[in-house]
């Protein structure tokens, strides 16, 4: 594998049970995307193919249907001095990968989303405090036109649709609030609920600052990591208008642990059986001394939604994010700092992690996100 620098993207391709599952990889120096087969049985990775990229990686996306992927991609253009981010449309051909449409954006995203209806990509700007929705055409491109956009605050982390497709959740660390709003997915446009953004836990809280939002496959619920010392809080989802109410808090660090730490990314198993919140340790420790970085495990209640924890398992440095598989059988981490992919098996009754492989993956692994679980069914 070449040296991968500033991004890692994986992306779980859900295939009928007989066939492959594939990982997408995208990383900022090589400007390559990589696909990569999951042994269903040990989980084990192995490359399938490779695409060239006009820029660097970034954030990525894939449609309900796992046969287009969406990819931000910061390109320079000659003669320029920065480069600016655009929208690549790539479409899936066993598990390998044939570019569209590169289409200029306004606007940097640490996250993007498609809606269930494939017409609408949207992005969350964290420094410019905004959400952008843009067309994807009738040949599944995205055309970069934006057909609506909102001012919300600074810190737009990420963004997600709801399972009906009819609202939109983007969490905001630093007002301590997920915004939310309608969604009509025919004509682009979204509209604040009334109120537009539900409060998160506490300031005086420890585990305070939605980052990221998981919505849970059956229950009338959603699920967000909290980044500011690192948490997890349960939302109560009102299926007719949309609006969150804020229902538990837990931290998602080991018992006694003294010392800064980030939540960072939050993913639910297909099920719904289990929850996990990656943290990063943010202590600064004098040369050899370890580092506790961890994925949280917690068991949701399949009637009430609470959370019990389960366990706490270490990780290579800085797992800012990870992708649970479409089996919901293997998780896999990515360390920034220590340049891992960590590959664990998730056991079915308890939902605790086993490390049974790590691969070097390079320089600096940041973003993983994997296929929604609805779309396994579709395929």
């Amino acid at each position: 594998m070449k040296r991968l620098t500033f991004l890692i993207a994986l992306i779980a391709l859900a295939l009928p049970a007989t066939a492959e599952q594939f990982l997408f990889l995208a990383a900022k120096k090589d400007s390559e995307l990589v696909s990569f087969r999951v042994d269903p049985a040990s989980g084990k990775l192995t490359e399938h193919t490779r695409l060239e990229l006009p820029g660097v990686g970034g954030p990525m996306a894939l449609s309900a249907d796992g046969e287009m992927l969406y990819l931000e991609s910061h390109i320079k253009a000659e003669g320029e001095q920065r480069a600016k981010p655009h929208i690549i449309s790539i479409a899936i051909e066993a598990g390998g990968f044939k570019q569209l449409k590169v289409a200029p954006v306004g606007m940097r995203s640490p996250s993007i989303h498609v809606d269930a209806s494939g017409k609408n990509l949207l992005g969350a700007h964290y420094g410019e405090g905004k959400v952008s929705v843009w067309k994807i055409d009738a040949n599944r491109h995205c055309t970069g036109e934006l057909t609506d956009g909102h001012t919300t605050d600074k810190t737009a982390h990420s963004v997600t649709t709801d399972p009906s497709n009819r609202f939109v959740y983007v969490p905001h660390p630093k007002p301590n609030a997920v915004f939310q709003f309608a969604l009509d997915s025919e004509t682009g446009k979204l509209t604040p609920l009334d109120p537009p953004s539900a409060a998160g836990p506490d300031a005086d809280h420890r585990y305070h600052g939605p980052r990221h939002y998981a919505h849970h496959p059956t229950l009338s619920m959603g699920f967000t990591s909290n980044e500011t010392g690192g948490g997890i809080s349960s939302w109560k989802f009102d299926n007719k208008t949309g609006q969150l109410t804020l229902t538990e808090t837990l931290s998602s660090l080991p018992l006694g642990w003294e010392g800064a730490s980030y939540a960072a990314d939050i993913k639910i198993t297909p099920n719904g059986r289990f929850a996990y919140v990656s943290n990063r340790d943010g202590r600064k420790l004098d040369a050899g001394m370890p580092y506790g970085d961890t994925l949280a495990a917690f068991e949701i209640d399949s009637k009430s939604g609470k959370l019990n924890v389960v366990g706490h398992y270490a990780t290579h440095r800085f797992p800012r994010s990870f992708c649970i598989d479409v089996t919901g059988n293997f998780l896999f981490a990515a360390s920034e700092l220590e340049h891992k992919l960590d590959a664990y098996r998730v056991d079915q009754k308890t939902g605790a992690l086993k490390r049974i492989e790590t691969y070097e993956t390079g320089m600096s692994p940041v973003w993983v996100t994997c296929l929604r679980s609805d779309a396994a069914s579709q395929k």
